[in-house]
């Protein structure tokens, strides 16, 4: 079963279509330079960068303690994710390598590097 994609809330969606907008009119009216790019891009990479530091922290704290959850691992992660094994384990993987990672749980990511590199 494929997962949706999240719906876009308008708050992200509005400072891009200002900026489209500006730039339409800017390059329509004259040949002036286009206005400088407001401070929402700081935001928005904010935003972004905590985000995955909350995935992150998600899938780390779930990896440690999966078993409290009980029964089959891959129920627990569609029901704590909705996604579906492999995906968890992409998304994993692919985590093991940033800094934030470490930060968080550095033991726990030593013990998942290791037994990745002993397959």
């Amino acid at each position: 079963m494929p997962s949706q994609p999240r719906p876009r809330s308008t708050a992200d969606a509005a400072p891009a279509a200002d900026d489209a907008a500006l730039a339409f009119a800017a390059a329509g009216s004259s040949t002036e330079a286009l206005p400088a790019a407001p401070q929402t891009t700081d935001a928005v990479g904010h935003d972004l960068a905590a985000a995955r530091e909350e995935r992150i922290r998600r899938v780390l704290d779930f990896e440690a303690g999966w078993s409290s959850h009980g029964g089959a691992k891959a129920r627990a992660i569609r029901a704590e994710f909705g996604w579906s094994t492999t995906r968890y384990y992409q998304v994993l993987d692919g985590l093991l390598e940033a800094p934030a990672a470490v930060r968080h749980d550095p033991m726990l990511v030593r013990r998942l590097l290791r037994l990745r590199e002993a397959r």
